[in-house]
């Protein structure tokens, strides 16, 4: 039952990342930029490029995920992206703090079911 749980997981959260890194090139949901500071941090993301560059990071960790291909890879790229996620909403936006942070808790619980996979980086 776990397994199957666990999978679904995986498969959800790859959806979702991979959908949140082709709304940065395809724009099918519109996302308003924060006011302030933060909203000015995002339009140096977006002009300088660095946003479509982790578009296709989060496009090619979401589907590792689905394909089941290089998951431990994945979920290294999704949690880094997601964890600065959380941070800038924590900062410059906390509206919209509720879905980096759900999906920076799913994708700590893959890693953890696939730590054994981790433990080589883990030992000292």
């Amino acid at each position: 039952m776990k397994a199957v749980a666990f999978k679904i997981l995986r498969i959800l959260l790859g959806l979702f990342i991979a959908s949140i890194g082709l709304n940065k090139f395809l724009v099918f949901t519109e996302i308003p930029n924060p006011p302030g500071d933060g909203g000015t941090l995002m339009q140096i993301y977006i002009s300088s490029g660095f946003l479509r560059l982790v578009g296709v990071l989060e496009v090619l960790a979401g589907l590792a995920l689905v394909a089941n291909r290089f998951v431990p890879l994945g979920l290294t790229f999704i949690t880094a992206i997601m964890f600065n996620a959380v941070l800038f909403h924590a900062l410059h936006d906390p509206v919209g703090i509720a879905p980096a942070a759900l999906s920076l808790f799913s994708s700590l619980v893959m890693v953890y079911v696939y730590r054994e996979r981790f433990s080589t980086f883990l030992r000292a």
